[in-house]
C-alpha cells in the first residue's frame, strides 16, 4: 500500500529555544537583587553565576569560588568563580569557607562585579594574574593501552561577568583602552556584561572583539565559553611528587 509522503521538512527554532533559555538563566542571576548589602548582593552573585554556569557546562567541570595552589607553596588571590577538572584532580584543601585547589586542575577563573568600568577591570586583571602566575606541574601516566606522554600547560583562561556596564558606550574606546592596559599575566580572555553583550579576546591575534546583544548575551557567552574550554582539552595529570616533598623528608 502507498502511503501518501508528503512530509514537510522539520525544522529546530534555535532562536526560539535560545531566548527561552536566555531567559531561565537570567532568572536564575537575578535572584539577589532585593538584598541590600553589598556583600551579600555580592554572594548572591557568585552563587547565582556559577548556578547558571552549571546548567550548561558538562559535568567534567566544578564550579566554586576558590584560592588555588601550586606545589612550590605559593597561592592565588581569593577567586569568585573558577572552572576546574572535576575527574582527574584531587581536592587537596577545603578549609572553614575556602576552598583550596591544586593549580594544575583550574581551566577558567572568573571575577564577578556588579559593572564593568576601569577600576573593576583592573582589579579582575590582577586576579586572573595571580592564578597563572602559579607553577603547574604535568606528569605521564598509564592507560589501558600504555603510557601518556605528559602534556603541555595551555594558558589558564580568565575573565569578567557583570551585570552592566559604567562605560558609555558599554563597549566604546574607553574599555577597549582598559583592555589594552593590561599585562601578559593579566590579559582577560572573555566576558559577560548581562545587559549588553560578550567581549571575546581572539586567540590569533589578541585582538578584542564584542558583540552586543543584550537579548542572548548569556547563550552566547556560554557557547563562546564551551568553545574556550573545549580548545583546552583535559586538565594535565598532577605531578604528586612536588607535593610531596611536603610532607616526606625523602621525597
Amino acid at each position: 500500500m502507498r502511503r501518501n509522503n508528503r512530509e514537510a521538512t522539520q525544522t529546530f527554532d534555535f532562536r526560539g529555544a535560545f531566548s527561552s533559555k536566555e531567559a531561565s538563566l537570567k532568572s536564575l542571576l537575578l535572584g539577589d537583587q532585593a538584598a541590600e548589602h553589598p556583600v551579600v548582593q555580592g554572594t548572591g552573585s557568585e552563587m547565582h553565576w556559577a548556578d547558571m554556569l552549571k546548567t550548561m557546562l558538562p559535568s567534567r567541570y566544578q564550579l566554586s569560588p576558590a584560592i588555588v595552589v601550586d606545589s612550590e607553596g605559593r597561592q592565588s588571590d581569593e577567586i569568585d568563580l573558577i572552572i576546574r577538572d572535576a575527574h582527574f584532580s584531587p581536592l587537596l584543601f577545603d578549609v572553614g569557607r575556602h576552598l583550596y585547589v591544586p593549580a594544575e586542575s583550574v581551566y577558567a577563573v572568573f571575577e564577578i562585579r556588579p559593572k564593568i568600568n576601569r577600576r573593576n577591570l583592573d582589579y579582575a586583571s590582577g586576579k586572573v594574574a595571580s592564578v597563572r602566575k602559579l607553577t603547574r606541574t604535568s606528569a605521564s601516566f598509564g592507560w589501558a593501552q600504555g603510557s601518556m606522554h605528559r602534556q603541555g600547560l595551555p594558558t589558564i583562561i580568565g575573565g569578567m561577568l557583570a551585570q552592566r556596564s559604567d562605560y558609555t558606550p558599554p563597549f566604546g574606546d574607553a574599555f577597549h583602552r582598559a583592555l589594552d592596559g593590561q599585562d601578559g599575566h593579566g590579559l582577560l580572555d572573555i566576558g559577560c556584561v548581562l545587559s549588553t553583550g560578550v567581549f571575546e579576546r581572539s586567540i590569533e591575534t589578541g585582538a578584542v572583539g564584542v558583540y552586543e546583544n543584550g537579548e542572548t548575551s548569556l547563550v552566547e557567552f556560554v557557547l563562546r565559553l564551551l568553545r574556550r574550554l573545549q580548545a583546552l582539552g583535559s586538565a594535565p595529570a598532577l605531578d604528586y611528587g612536588a607535593y610531596m616533598r611536603w610532607v616526606s623528608d625523602d621525597a
